[in-house]
């Protein structure tokens, strides 16, 4: 979905020292910056696998992303490249808000 301006988006979600911020564009061509408010490993049992999902602030409002909210991402490598995904799953949701609420 998006792809992101960091080349190394991974060491920058797994550095609790790295604060950057994180940007990419939306599905409208908009540039979009982020802050970083938490990276969650989440192992899904269902699966077998733990994913890497990250909570993420838009510094400023979008047409798809509003400085009210903030917005859970799967982190997806392809061949080369990092990309978030939009985490749209409900009970994943659910899930990840109760992981980031107990960061809190």
């Amino acid at each position: 979905m998006n792809k992101l301006k960091n080349d190394d988006i991974i060491n920058i979600l797994l550095d609790k020292n790295n604060n950057s911020d994180i940007v990419m564009n939306d599905n409208y061509g908009t540039e979009v910056i982020f802050e970083q408010m938490a990276t969650i490993p989440y192992y899904d049992k269902y699966t077998d696998k733990t994913d890497i999902y990250c909570i993420l602030h838009p510094k400023f409002n979008s047409k798809e992303f509003k400085t009210g909210f903030i917005y859970p991402f799967l982190v997806k490598k392809d061949s080369k490249d990092y990309s978030l995904e939009a985490v749209e799953d409900e009970e994943l949701l659910k899930e990840l808000d109760k992981i980031y609420n107990e960061l809190e």
